[in-house]
């Protein structure tokens, strides 16, 4: 909007730009520092949105690639066909959506109407609560089947890093933002919108100057600040939050541990494993579904020492809960080096000490994101786009939960809704669509 020629100003309610992108970088024996995503991490696929900023800032990217691993019953082997099952699952989504496109249901129950067997079932469940951070009794089917085919359309099954940190894509973005006058407001929280059409007074955290005046406001509150209602509006957009209230924000607890050197690679363990030793030697992801942390993965294809565990959905919330509860701040740490000690049948007390950092951030603590990122339960299919559309020409909304392309809980997501908003308000200020790009 500033390179259309309006006066543009961006609140920032974090001491950082980024939002739900945070990149911490550590200090890494023998490599530096090295970047540590606490949220966000991987670019999904091969989405315009995101590729231009990184062509466009010559940023260097590496694609995931390796072998994949499971610990099972005790025994760590080669990934086997559940997990192309969970995906063929999916895929079957897409079949059912255009033969029933008036259909929904949970995905729970939709995984018993499609007679899935229970071992293809529970792979499908669990990686559906791993990867949309989703309860598998609450997520529509219908919004299952409308991402995976937004996923196929970009390749959304390949992985990429940015090798510098994921945050230089929104330094980028700032970059060109400056370049254009507009300021960036940092540590200005909104507390209140008051508006009517055509006016929008924002109440914010600044001890002076903390009311700004604007024409129209495009308010990019995460779902689950949005749900809380700790940002007032007078008047209420009712019908927009009615819709906001339809969908949910799902959990997420992931631990990034940095070692002296990659264990699971070390001569003694290729000796004893030797029918793994390849694996091990290119180890990408690794699944211990029995455990916890449920799914890991190295930063393979690069060499450093680092390797992170994930839990998603409702084992996330129940983690989330023991952890505050526990009164242990290594409680999180205690049970990951449990976990990679039974996998690769290591001492726990050989991993701590080859242990040099660990690192987490609590994204549904975290008051200015109050959860991961959003999911759309059965029944609410519609909720992104009513929240897309204008109040009164004059407040609009955006984020990964508003965006209508079945991309919800990405960044690309996340980007494309705004290009959306930043259109929307161009058109109702009479400046026409194509100065939006």
């Amino acid at each position: 909007m500033g390179s259309a020629g309006q006066r543009v100003a961006i609140l920032e309610a974090r001491h950082r730009i980024g939002g739900r992108i945070f990149t911490h970088r550590a200090k890494v024996p023998g490599f530096g520092e090295v970047p540590i995503e606490l949220g966000a991490e991987f670019i999904h696929g091969l989405p315009a949105e995101i590729w231009d900023v990184v062509n466009e800032g010559h940023l260097a990217t590496v694609e995931l690639q390796g072998s994949q691993l499971s610990f099972l019953h005790d025994r760590l082997q080669r990934s086997d066909a559940t997990h192309d099952a969970a995906s063929d699952v999916l895929q079957g989504l897409k079949q059912w959506t255009r033969e029933r496109p008036a259909s929904d249901m949970t995905f729970t129950d939709y995984l018993t109407w499609a007679g899935i067997g229970a071992a293809d079932a529970a792979a499908a469940a669990d990686y559906v609560e791993g990867f949309n951070a989703a309860d598998r009794s609450v997520i529509g089917a219908a919004a299952l089947a409308k991402q995976q085919g937004a996923e196929d359309e970009i390749q959304g099954g390949r992985l990429f890093h940015v090798r510098d940190g994921y945050d230089r894509i929104p330094l980028i973005m700032v970059r060109a933002l400056r370049q254009l006058g507009v300021p960036i407001l940092l540590n200005r929280r909104a507390r209140h919108v008051k508006w009517r059409k055509g006016s929008v007074s924002i109440q914010t955290t600044a001890s002076a100057g903390g009311t700004l005046q604007a024409e129209r406001a495009v308010i990019t509150l995460p779902l689950g600040v949005l749900q809380t209602g700790s940002m007032g509006f007078s008047p209420q957009p009712t019908a927009l939050l009615t819709h906001a209230a339809r969908m949910r924000m799902g959990a997420v607890t992931r631990v990034t541990l940095v070692f002296r050197s990659r264990f699971w690679r070390d001569d003694h363990l290729l000796l004893t494993r030797s029918e793994l030793a390849a694996d091990l030697r290119f180890l990408s992801f690794m699944f211990t579904p029995q455990l916890t942390p449920a799914t890991w993965w190295t930063a393979m294809p690069e060499q450093t020492p680092v390797i992170t565990g994930w839990v998603g959905g409702p084992k996330a919330e129940s983690w989330q809960n023991r952890l505050r509860t526990s009164g242990n701040p290594d409680l999180l740490l205690t049970e990951s080096l449990r976990t990679l000690s039974a996998a690769f049948d290591i001492s726990e007390d050989s991993l701590r000490k080859e242990l040099t950092s660990w690192h987490a951030h609590d994204w549904s603590a975290d008051q200015h994101s109050r959860g991961a990122y959003s999911y759309a339960p059965a029944g609410a299919l519609d909720a992104s786009d009513k929240m897309s559309i204008p109040v009164a020409g004059t407040l609009y909304f955006a984020g990964e939960h508003t965006d209508t392309t079945g991309h919800w809980g990405t960044v690309h997501g996340a980007i494309r809704s705004g290009l959306r908003a930043a259109r929307q308000v161009l058109l109702d200020a009479g400046i026409g669509d194509a100065a939006a790009g």
